[in-house]
């Protein structure tokens, strides 16, 4: 990946090259709440499932991260960690506004609705075609267009690998490297090694209001 589109903009405006981000989970009153802290900073409020049963998808902004990572491209981090290009208006409302926000969200909503049905990308399986047809759609008019097919995949694969991580073992950190396009999930220092995931990302059910209460199964 030759050059990021944030180069020219101060250090304060750009994608960090290097990301430390830990997470963590609490209760609340939706159900577990996930914290995110980015090189040492706390960002955003507790994200929960948002849903009548345990989906998983409050780990998703690791999804976001992977876009960062391997992309150098996500609306949504740029927000959260206060990094958009206010310096240049046209680019912060073009690249760094709603539109791309909406694109970020998308591409990982859709991501995480396919992947639960294809064992998570996990065993060697490949990402469909159809759905990097659908990514390389939404990222229309959007600096990120310029990213690979290739790219694109590689970003849906580590980004889907760390969220099963987080969310087997109810947190820990994500470390990643831009200039590499890399995203790894490593266990939070200190905390106790689990010989079986906490619990493991499945496909259970629809998620709908249908079932009674928040579960704590992973759907």
């Amino acid at each position: 990946m030759d050059g990021q589109f944030d180069d020219e903009f101060p250090p304060g405006e750009q994608i960090p090259r290097q990301i430390e981000v830990h997470f963590t989970s609490s209760p609340t009153p939706y159900g577990p709440g996930v914290h995110m802290v980015i090189n040492g900073t706390r960002v955003g409020d507790p994200l929960t499932d948002n849903g009548w049963r345990e989906t998983g998808y409050r780990w998703h902004d690791a999804l976001h991260l992977a876009h960062a990572m391997c992309l150098g491209w996500s609306p949504i981090l740029r927000g959260l960690a206060k990094l958009k290009r206010r310096s240049d208006p046209r680019v912060d409302h073009i690249e760094d506004g709603g539109r791309a926000a909406v694109a970020d969200e998308a591409i990982a909503w859709a991501v995480f609705c396919r992947a639960r049905h294809r064992d998570w990308f996990e065993h060697d399986r490949r990402v469909d075609g159809d759905l990097l047809d659908f990514v390389q759609a939404m990222t229309y008019g959007l600096e990120v267009a310029e990213r690979s097919r290739a790219e694109i995949e590689h970003a849906i694969r580590s980004g889907v690998s760390c969220m099963r991580s987080l969310w087997w073992h109810n947190g820990g950190i994500l470390r990643g490297d831009l200039r590499q396009q890399s995203l790894e999930w490593h266990p939070a220092t200190g905390a106790p090694g689990l010989s079986v995931p906490r619990a493991g990302p499945t496909w259970e059910g629809s998620g709908s209001r249908s079932v009674p209460s928040y579960a704590g199964i992973p759907a």
